[in-house]
């Protein structure tokens, strides 16, 4: 009985707390009967794997990038005195600053729902399951054709401008999160964001919110 109670309370908003609870955001009690993203019918996780945190996603990527620098660097004799590193941190920057001017329009974006795949367009689903295939197979066929010339300044230059985008990237991405009191998420061909501003009033685990 207890347990259907509580139940009912979640839903209606109620939680054990002394202050009142910020109106405007909605509890998830139950994720059982929640729908998951994109449209379909599952369990949505209040509490998402490693991976599918964005955050996760990105550090992996750096540091792959990261490690692919620093060994290039190693191999490449006097790579300080190659003209394609430091056009390679040039690149870095002006990629990093692209970033910084959008951010915050398309992470509002996600977080409004244009990314939810039930959400997207054709057009948009399409682009969007193309984009990292895409991606590794141009990286592959870069680094394909820079080992085969012999190019491993161009790889530092290449591999240097990636982490330099990466890291500030990532930076970025957890001040967002920790200013917003959100995570994002990035799963199924879907991106949205998880309100992390209950967790920790309720008490429970369930205080985190699809929004």
């Amino acid at each position: 009985m207890m347990p259907l109670v509580e139940t009912i309370r979640a839903y209606l908003g109620w939680c054990p707390m002394k202050g009142s609870v910020r109106t405007n955001l909605l509890v998830q009690p139950d994720v059982r009967a929640t729908a998951a993203p994109g449209g379909r019918d599952g369990t949505l996780r209040v509490r998402p794997g490693w991976w599918n945190r964005y955050h996760n996603q990105l550090l992996i990527a750096v540091a792959a990038f990261s490690a692919a620098a620093v060994a290039a660097f190693l191999l490449v004799e006097d790579a300080l005195g190659y003209p394609t590193m430091w056009t390679g941190l040039a690149i870095g920057a002006g990629g990093a600053l692209g970033f910084l001017l959008g951010y915050r329009k398309q992470y509002a974006r996600i977080a409004a729902g244009e990314f939810i795949r039930a959400n997207m367009s054709r057009r948009l689903r399409i682009a969007r399951d193309l984009s990292w295939p895409v991606a590794f197979i141009l990286l592959a066929v870069c680094m394909a054709y820079f080992v085969r010339s012999g190019m491993f300044g161009q790889i530092l230059g290449f591999m240097l401008a990636l982490s330099l985008i990466g890291w500030i990237s990532y930076g970025v991405t957890i001040l967002w999160e920790r200013r917003h009191r959100a995570t994002l998420i990035a799963e199924k061909g879907s991106m949205y964001t998880l309100d992390t501003a209950m967790q920790g009033e309720c008490g429970g685990e369930e205080g985190v919110v699809w929004r």
